[in-house]
């Protein structure tokens, strides 16, 4: 069995999934995503998902820990974009580390190692197209772990669907 955790991480609503592979086959077992006041400042907002994360690990950790940990990559145009998303990574990071988890980078063939894909390469491997909206994505997400059930929010489905992008290539799954 091959368990991963997968992040969406953004300041006003990361999400995260864990996904077990048995036999080829992918299913969803555990999904999480918590809502943020933007009005809050950046570092309360952190530490917020720093705590969020923290307790989502402590109860999937499990006796034998995550096989694989990914995230989406971001690369903002300007500061303001950056700063909101690497705080919220840091806080992730940081709870990641109480349990030992490192984040797996991303290697495309011929190219240096990544935090993770880019949003459009999730969606071209999860969904056949790098411009998947929203719905697109949750129901190629369904159809490749037969989850049934709802996805509180589209972060969710996006953290389910980083962790399927990191299976597919990776062959874990077909």
């Amino acid at each position: 069995m091959t368990r991963v955790l997968a992040f969406d991480i953004s300041m006003t609503s990361p999400g995260a999934a864990v996904i077990e592979v048995k036999a080829g086959k992918a299913r969803i077992t555990a999904l999480s995503s918590i809502r943020q006041d933007a009005k809050r400042d950046h570092g309360l907002r952190a530490d917020i998902i720093e705590s969020w994360a923290t307790l989502f690990i402590a109860e999937h950790v499990g006796k034998h820990g995550f096989d694989a940990c990914t995230r989406e990559d971001f690369n903002g145009r300007t500061s303001a974009q950056n700063y909101p998303v690497f705080a919220a990574w840091s806080g992730i990071q940081r709870a990641c580390e109480k349990f030992d988890v490192q984040f797996t980078p991303w290697v495309e063939p011929g190219k240096r190692a990544t935090l993770g894909p880019t949003p459009s390469k999730v969606k071209l491997i999860v969904a056949g197209k790098g411009s998947a909206d929203k719905d697109e994505v949750a129901d190629a997400v369904r159809r490749w772990t037969g989850y049934a059930g709802t996805f509180e929010n589209d972060d969710q489905s996006d953290a389910a669907a980083v962790g399927l992008a990191y299976l597919i290539r990776n062959g874990a799954i077909k």
